[in-house]
């Protein structure tokens, strides 16, 4: 085993980009079904002493505005984090990277349609009204297709107050079409209407269901090879686009990027410095783990000499335990061995301080 350094700060893993990718991807379909839902509400030209139409076009432009923001600071740490090949091209051009090629190609279009909106909205005064009508339209375009690509690319989607989300921004878009639908004279249009407007729910809960939700949605997806580690993952995602493993237990088999939370201690005694790395998975059933790596200071990391690594149920017998392999970085893997047999581990450590947080895959013969 050749020694390597294991130390802060982190360059691969859960980072804070990845949750600022991910936090505001989801801020930002919130405030786009706001100024989906306004928008539809204002083209009836409702209003009211309290509310007067005003104040519903300030509310809405507003939230465009916002939304807009907080689109860019989504795309932006999407570049700057190094875990997925995702280039600048990708913003604007479709299928212009691998990672997830069709999913994230959905997001390259919604952004596409909402930079029309803004640029043709700064416009507006050189152009046709017309012209700026129809492109301004684009963002009822928009809001469906930023909403498969948060569901087929993030597999956050798993998380029950995620789809929570999702369906409270389903329900209140179909609700103000359902609503504006009602004020339409020609009877052939609302028929068509209607019928749109219970297909795409029904159409997006089916593909929720067999996609996303199910075991494996990381590499039908498209995740690259590489990323998942040549492993079949069990619908969580890995770089960086996923939740927790949905947690199939050790003893019954392994894990498939699951990640985790811990802490992280280091002693220091005659030149020699011993990294003690516990933790858990964050999905149930959680796995317990241990790992500690004997060897030498080299800056705040180790030249790592030996360690070794003990993963299952915490207090339980029915685990696997076995030596660190290999230490590159912020990847360190180990050869366990336990009631399925030998084991390859693999943990993606991302140490903050005190803390650690990252995945880690217990999959196939060593």
């Amino acid at each position: 085993m050749t020694g390597t350094v294991l130390s802060a700060p982190v360059v691969v893993g859960p980072s804070l980009l990845w949750y600022t990718t991910r936090a505001t991807g989801i801020v930002a379909l919130v405030l786009l079904t706001g100024t989906v839902l306004l928008g539809v509400v204002g083209s009836a030209r409702a209003a009211s002493a309290r509310w007067p139409r005003i104040v519903t076009a300030e509310l809405h432009r507003n939230l465009a505005l916002t939304a807009a923001v907080f689109v860019a600071i989504h795309v932006i740490t999407t570049l700057l984090d190094p875990f997925a090949p995702i280039g600048l091209a990708a913003v604007v051009i479709p299928f212009a990277s691998s990672y997830r090629p069709f999913w994230l190609s959905l997001g390259t279009v919604a952004f596409d349609l909402l930079a029309a909106v803004l640029i043709t909205s700064m416009l507006r005064d050189r152009l046709r009204h017309r012209t700026w009508q129809v492109v301004h339209l684009l963002v009822y375009a928009c809001w469906p297709v930023a909403l498969w690509h948060g569901l087929g690319t993030g597999t956050d989607s798993r998380l029950p107050w995620v789809l929570g989300i999702d369906v409270i921004c389903i329900a209140a878009v179909g609700w103000a079409v359902w609503w504006r639908l009602s004020f339409t004279e020609h009877p052939t249009a609302r028929t068509v209407g209607r019928v749109s407007l219970a297909a795409v729910p029904l159409l997006t809960l089916v593909f929720v269901a067999v996609g996303p939700l199910q075991p494996g949605w990381a590499r039908r997806a498209g995740t690259p090879a590489a990323l998942t580690r040549g492993a079949a993952t069990a619908g969580t995602g890995s770089g960086g686009t996923g939740s927790a493993s949905t947690g199939t237990g050790v003893a019954a088999g392994g894990l498939a990027s699951a990640r985790f939370t811990g802490q992280v201690a280091v002693t220091d005694a005659a030149g020699q410095r011993t990294i003690t790395i516990t933790g858990r998975t964050v999905a149930a059933p959680a796995e317990s783990f241990l790992i500690v790596l004997h060897g030498t200071p080299a800056g705040q990391g180790i030249s790592l000499t030996s360690g070794t690594v003990r993963i299952g149920p915490a207090g339980s017998a029915a685990g696997y335990t076995g030596q660190v392999t290999g230490l590159s970085g912020q990847q360190l893997t180990a050869k366990v061995s336990g009631p399925g047999g030998e084991r390859h581990a693999t943990f993606i450590l991302t140490i903050t301080g005190s803390s650690v947080t990252g995945t880690v895959s217990l999959l196939g013969d060593a």
